[in-house]
């Protein structure tokens, strides 16, 4: 199948598209690779924003782009295709973060058996599982990690996708499944947690 280059926006644009979804739905690896070369660089944004370090952002990005291409199948084309991927690299990141906090408490819960082993452990659990050690060392950056980690879930998610991304209050309620008031609030708490975390930076 030849390269298919959208010009968004037309009516054209949308047949590709639901072409290209069709025959990915079919299992064309190359339909799918379309779909998300035109989105790959803002789904990569968004897992590094949501990710535990920055190493991790890649790995995300591609456990999402697995799923998507398994779950494609079952796309009803009842939203528009970019919304439905961001949708599931969201819950891919949130998965991840869950699953590295599952990681840890065993490691730390673990009793210690071996100078070794202990030390095996500790470098394979959290190499890259703090996000001060991963990101770069001014204050200000590991300052706003910190910040970060103040958010929930909902509220980084919500950060991320309407500050960072430039997200309209609509489309990031579509991306979260939850109404436009819900981001409007995880948003305002967001902004108060970030504010005061980040007082002194900002006066």
């Amino acid at each position: 199948m030849s390269v298919v280059k959208f010009d968004r926006g037309n009516e054209q644009h949308k047949n590709l598209e639901k072409e290209l979804i069709l025959a990915a739905q079919q299992g064309s690896v190359g339909a799918f690779e379309q779909l998300i070369n035109q989105v790959e660089a803002k789904m990569l944004s968004v897992a590094a924003g949501l990710a535990a370090c920055p190493d991790e952002a890649d790995d995300i990005y591609q456990d999402a782009m697995i799923c998507a291409f398994k779950a494609m199948p079952g796309f009803r084309m009842e939203s528009q295709f970019s919304t439905w991927l961001y949708r599931i690299v969201v819950n891919t990141a949130m998965s991840s973060k869950r699953k590295l906090k599952r990681q840890l408490s065993r490691f730390v819960s673990t009793s210690v058996t071996s100078g070794n082993e202990t030390q095996q452990e500790y470098e394979k659990y959290s190499n890259g599982a703090n996000p001060e050690m991963e990101l770069h060392n001014e204050q200000l950056s590991k300052a706003i990690n910190r910040a970060l980690d103040c958010l929930t879930d909902k509220e980084r998610i919500s950060f991320v996708l309407c500050h960072q991304q430039g997200f309209k209050i609509s489309d990031a309620a579509s991306v979260m499944q939850c109404s436009d008031g819900a981001v409007k609030s995880f948003l305002f708490r967001a902004r108060e947690k970030m504010r005061e975390q980040l007082a002194e930076y900002i006066r």
